[in-house]
């Protein structure tokens, strides 16, 4: 198999969708890619801000504890951009496009639930998205 052949066999696992009932609503949603994924992770990692300290030789200093720097309401704020930017993606399908504006306007509770059948069907962890975290069931 070239390499050609083997990403259109990958690139069909991205095609498969899956329907989702939330309250007596009919959701499709497909996996992410991988750079879908990565557009994710940028917004998610938008909270953090780090400083690394440069010497008087122009060196790079070791980065302390203390030079990483975060929001806790921006963080918050850019974790759930993640979140409504991933169901948007996921609920995208045959080149409708389902805009982060149109997941935010759901009623409450159905993002997160719609959120967490996008993670299970595009096989993600929390070493993917931070973000999983909060939605774990214990």
């Amino acid at each position: 198999m070239n390499n050609q052949e083997l990403i259109e066999k990958l690139t069909k696992g991205t095609k498969h969708t899956e329907e989702i009932e939330i309250n007596g609503d009919t959701f499709t949603i497909r996996p992410l890619t991988s750079g879908e994924l990565s557009k994710i992770q940028s917004i998610e990692k938008k909270g953090f801000k780090m400083q690394i300290g440069v010497n008087a030789q122009g060196k790079r200093q070791s980065v302390r504890t203390n030079d990483v720097e975060v929001n806790v309401g921006e963080f918050s704020e850019y974790q759930n951009e993640a979140m409504y930017t991933a169901i948007a993606l996921s609920l995208s399908i045959d080149n409708v496009n389902i805009g982060v504006d149109q997941v935010k306007e759901l009623p409450t509770n159905v993002p997160e639930e719609l959120f967490e059948h996008v993670v299970r069907i595009s096989k993600l962890s929390d070493k993917d998205l931070t973000i999983i975290k909060n939605f774990r069931k214990e």
